[in-house]
């Protein structure tokens, strides 16, 4: 099956492929701080030919929730008025986590073709022994629908996830490894599953080479066959930045490309 959805999202899910793995065998390092931003350009195939097709930006700030010092951040998407005519998107999402990464608030509300969706997801830490996960989710004018689970093992929705598993050293990682992990959407609790696909070069949308390491994001069929629905290409580094991604959609392809970026914790070196 074909996704029609935000196409940058897809770039989160990339990022998050080691949480399910064991803790202890993970090496961590601080990855971004409170003032990075970085922004996309959007590209559709639109009868065998690439059209500029909109711009995503990214922020990372500082912020207080429940009294207490969070951060906070944040994805806007939008499509221009050429690809407004087969396919609008206006998709916002947000995430506050706590300082050691542990997801507090997520939302997305996004505006896809013609249909407008609201998702949110709260996190009650109060029981020393599991976590509460309280969802809602509303399509358009209908009635809204809510629902709690309990998780005795962190869960997160994907904004918390590329927080999380941008302070992870994916060189520990052999070609070939396979992940599940657990995503609140607002709706349920989702397993995805990914694909570490090895290491290659990519280049940005101004036209700069980076070493990056690629992941597939897969789905299964009825009968089990194996089926990539994207493909992310993210710098070989402490910053994991998205460079590239190749996303199948139910009208053709589509790609995201890195356009600019400021306030990174660590230099964005370029292939030699």
């Amino acid at each position: 099956m074909r996704h029609k959805t935000n196409i940058i999202i897809y770039t989160l899910i990339a990022l998050t492929m080691a949480v399910a793995a064991n803790a202890a065998d993970i090496k961590r390092k601080p990855a971004f701080k409170a003032g990075e931003t970085l922004e996309c350009s959007l590209y559709f195939n639109w009868k065998f030919v690439w059209v500029r097709a909109g711009n995503a930006g990214l922020i990372i700030r500082d912020t207080i929730y429940n009294g207490k010092k969070a951060m906070y951040m944040s994805l806007l998407s939008t499509t221009n008025k050429r690809a407004d005519s087969f396919f609008k998107m206006r998709d916002t999402l947000t995430t506050i986590f706590s300082p050691d990464l542990r997801p507090l608030y997520y939302r997305k509300a996004s505006e896809e073709g013609k249909h407008y969706y609201l998702n949110q997801v709260w996190y009650d830490y109060s029981d020393k022994d599991s976590i509460t996960i309280r969802q809602s989710f509303r399509r358009n004018k209908e009635e809204l629908r809510l629902r709690t689970d309990r998780s005795a093992t962190p869960v997160y929705d994907m904004m918390s996830l590329l927080a999380y598993a941008r302070t992870i050293d994916f060189s520990s990682m052999k070609r070939g490894t396979r992940l599940t992990f657990p995503v609140a959407t607002g709706k349920r609790i989702e397993k995805q599953h990914l694909i570490y696909r090895g290491k290659t070069v990519m280049e940005s949308d101004k036209n700069v080479k980076y070493n990056c390491i690629t992941v597939s994001l897969v789905e299964y069929d009825k009968k089990g066959k194996e089926q990539d629905i994207i493909n992310f290409h993210v710098t070989d580094d402490a910053n994991k930045l998205p460079i590239l991604l190749d996303l199948a959609l139910n009208f053709g392809s589509a790609k995201a490309k890195l356009s600019g970026y400021r306030g990174l914790l660590y230099p964005l070196m370029p292939r030699n």
